[in-house]
């Protein structure tokens, strides 16, 4: 079968010249305020300028409360938001496209003693282990008004300054993806216990932001297909649900992903999601974008082969920001999933990639 990589894509009113899309990434380059580093600006117009489809910009915090690390850039501020746009211009420069992805991190909120209000660790649930060793408190209805508002005041500045969309971040173990999860959702109202009641909170965030930034604008939804332990049985036929939902309330794509991918990553697993992405093809007609142990050509078109709309990747891109020429010439990415991208490598070497040279005037911190 012939490659489709390189033929356009259309999301919503966006079209893309070709089906790769950067899924978005931690990148190191942010500062303790939440703004980014020119480092960020440079490597974003890098991406932008090899030819990528799209780009997802790092998720982004939607209020001092909501960031997940300490070097995470944020969206809550007007220096962050000049900051991105800094980022956004460049990308522009360059004859990209940008999305700026949203999120709140919920129990995975970074220092809530010091950024949380009463110092309460936000969960759909209370009483729950949160990473840090916190014990969640469970998120009010006045919270959720809070928290639904900031999501649209970020996404209708997103709009505001030029973003191509906004992707609304409902995986990997945040905030959205917690109300989604039924082994971080233990609520017993509306909003815990069946599929569409745990569906509810992230449905009214979608809702609103659509409702704010009117019918023309792309936003995208991320989520995990899976879950963890002997609750997955049934999210087989949740996510199905999640996805009919998440069309019908207006979102123009959704990207897949999983609870799991670092592990997978290190195994070398291919195309990690695919199956439950083929279920979630016959489930929806908007597009779908899948992201994890993308490769290289074969991996890559595998995936559109299935009636996957787009492939994204974010570890080829750390390794190689010019990943996407590569495929066109027919060239796998040398990343081999081992994930010290994630880790302290560039502290600790002045590297982003284990593939990267390290450079010959950094000194080795102690």
């Amino acid at each position: 079968m012939a490659s489709t990589l390189f033929t356009p894509g259309q999301i919503g009113t966006l079209t893309l010249p070709n089906r790769v899309i950067r899924s978005a990434t931690q990148d190191p380059f942010g500062h303790r305020d939440g703004t980014c580093d020119a480092k960020q600006v440079d490597l974003y117009r890098e991406i932008a300028a090899a030819g990528t489809g799209a780009i997802i910009t790092a998720y982004s915090y939607i209020s001092p409360e909501a960031r997940s690390t300490g070097i995470q850039v944020g969206f809550a501020t007007p220096e962050q938001r000049a900051s991105q746009k800094e980022v956004l211009d460049a990308v522009h420069a360059a004859g990209g496209r940008l999305i700026l992805q949203l999120m709140h991190a919920g129990m995975n909120v970074f220092m809530p003693e010091k950024h949380v209000a009463g110092g309460k660790l936000l969960a759909p649930s209370g009483g729950l282990k949160a990473p840090n060793e916190m014990e969640t408190t469970e998120i009010t209805p006045a919270d959720m008004d809070k928290i639904r508002a900031d999501f649209v005041e970020a996404a209708k500045a997103a709009k505001e300054l030029g973003f191509d969309g906004i992707q609304l971040h409902c995986a990997h173990g945040y905030l959205l993806s917690q109300f989604l999860d039924p082994t971080t959702n233990l609520r017993t109202d509306d909003y815990g216990g069946s599929a569409a009641n745990r569906f509810r909170f992230p449905g009214e965030c979608l809702t609103a932001i659509r409702q704010a930034v009117g019918q023309d604008y792309p936003v995208l939804v991320k989520v995990n297909t899976n879950c963890a332990g002997e609750a997955d049985e049934a999210y087989a036929q949740d996510i199905l649900y999640f996805c009919r939902q998440f069309e019908a309330l207006g979102a123009d794509a959704i990207e897949l992903s999983g609870y799991n991918w670092l592990g997978l990553g290190k195994k070398k697993v291919p195309t990690f999601y695919l199956d439950r992405a083929k279920a979630i093809r016959q489930a929806v007609k908007i597009p779908l974008i899948l992201v994890g142990g993308v490769r290289g050509p074969e991996s890559a078109q595998a995936i559109l082969d299935a009636g996957i709309d787009f492939v994204s990747a974010s570890r080829p891109f750390i390794c190689q920001p010019d990943f996407v020429q590569h495929l066109e010439k027919g060239e796998d990415s040398p990343c081999i999933g081992c994930t010290k991208c994630l880790g302290n490598i560039w502290a600790k070497e002045g590297r982003r990639c284990v593939k990267h040279p390290i450079p010959p005037e950094f000194t080795t911190q102690a």
